[in-house]
């Protein structure tokens, strides 16, 4: 019995080994790259806040909307417009030392003991503009929602 065990163990490894080394033949494939609609583009480019961004890559949302991925003045940002070429939002991500001062004295004044995890801007065409900031405040995680000036909003 012992044997019959040993023999279906060395099997079992054999074949796994096996498989673990056998290599794929299929070649990767290279992604090709997305350009929006002509007018979706004219529209962004239009923007002047976004005028002259030149190395902007493009993606297309589930709901048909585009959104336009690039880096303005050290800041990861992306442009959604819908496919009629009207802005719908701006999103962009601020690491900690980027956060302006109005924002980051309200978080030291409310959260004396947090640490900044990361941020965005959040600019929306049926809002006003925010801050989304996630904080880690003595080991609980926090997001705070705070406007331009800096105050606190929910």
């Amino acid at each position: 019995m012992k044997k019959v065990t040993l023999i279906i163990c060395a099997a079992i490894f054999s074949s796994g080994v096996a498989f673990s080394q056998k290599k794929s033949s299929k070649s990767k494939a290279v992604a090709k790259k997305v350009e929006a609609p002509a007018v979706v583009k004219e529209a962004f480019q239009q923007n002047g806040e976004f005028a002259g961004t030149a190395d902007a890559s493009w993606k297309k949302t589930a709901s048909g909307n585009w959104i336009a991925s690039f880096e303005k003045e050290g800041v990861k940002t992306a442009a959604e417009y819908n496919a009629e070429g009207a802005w719908v939002a701006t999103r962009s991500e601020y690491g900690n030392g980027n956060l302006p001062e109005t924002v980051l004295g309200t978080l030291k004044n409310k959260y004396p003991s947090a640490v900044v995890k990361d941020g965005w801007k959040i600019e929306r065409s049926d809002v006003a503009s925010y801050y989304k900031i996630n904080i880690d405040d003595n080991g609980a995680a926090k997001t705070v929602l705070l406007n331009d000036a800096g105050t606190i909003v929910d």
